[in-house]
């Protein structure tokens, strides 16, 4: 298993693809974090802004901004790491020198959930380090041990690394890179929020708790969002891990059966 492990990272290494996907991950963690704070009570930002810094929600919120919006490289790079293996052909060569496909899967899902946690932690002390600054230049206190912020910091990294395994599993369920990509972020930006909205209105808000965002959101427990529409904390943590272990499950499961060529 050690060889395959070093393989998988080895493949993830010898691109850009990791570094492109992290530095896409720190100008999107840079710009949320700035208009939050900028716009945290500012009643004229609209309904979506915070309330003030004064608030802990408020503050979780500016830390959250990785779970809440850089999420989406750690999903891709998971949708990365399988369906390009796919769309270069290079499967099948990697499936003869292993037969037993389900020790290349396992692998893959190992590196890509230590490259997800790895760009967590990254984009967690980039959000934690200008969100510190900006919120302490505005005249807010930080609040980096206390009122759950430490919990926070710790939750995002793992969590990163669970959205990494999720992409892998939907990028082995749709085998083309291109289709994988644009559905997985349609999914999640889009899809996900209309069937949310659809789920409240029909009464159903107690289902749109578990959609995998949703799970994202309860760990940071923002003060714009009801909470009665979240989770727990912990509940949350629990349900994006389901939604990780079940995409990579069913992932596995149709690339054990089906033909590569």
């Amino acid at each position: 298993m050690s060889h395959l492990l070093r393989s998988e990272v080895r493949k993830l290494t010898s691109t850009r693809m990791l570094l492109g996907l992290t530095l896409g991950g720190i100008g999107l963690v840079v710009f949320y974090v700035m208009v939050i704070v900028f716009t945290a009570g500012d009643r004229k930002a609209g309904n979506d802004a915070l309330v003030s810094l004064s608030d802990a929600a408020s503050v979780r919120a500016v830390y959250g901004v990785p779970f809440e919006v850089g999420y989406l490289m750690p999903l891709l790079m998971g949708v990365f790491i399988i369906s390009g293996e796919f769309r270069h052909r290079t499967i099948t060569p990697t499936f003869l020198v292993t037969p037993r496909r389900w020790r290349v899967l396992a692998a893959k899902a190992l590196v890509a959930a230590g490259a997800g946690v790895v760009m967590g932690v990254v984009l967690t002390a980039v959000a934690t380090g200008l969100g510190a600054a900006l919120i302490a230049a505005k005249g807010y206190p930080v609040r980096l041990g206390s009122d759950g912020v430490p919990r926070l910091l710790v939750l995002m990294c793992v969590g990163l690394g669970v959205w990494a395994v999720f992409g892998l599993g939907f990028g082995a369920l749709l085998r083309n890179q291109v289709a994988a990509v644009v559905v997985a972020i349609v999914l999640v930006t889009v899809v996900e929020g209309l069937l949310a909205v659809f789920l409240r209105w029909v009464h159903l808000g107690v289902v749109a708790r578990l959609l995998p965002a949703a799970a994202s959101n309860a760990m940071v427990q923002p003060s714009n969002v009801t909470p009665l529409d979240l989770l727990p904390w912990w509940a949350g943590g629990l349900v994006l891990l389901g939604w990780g272990i079940v995409s990579a499950f069913l992932g596995s499961l149709l690339t054990l059966r089906r033909d590569v060529t």
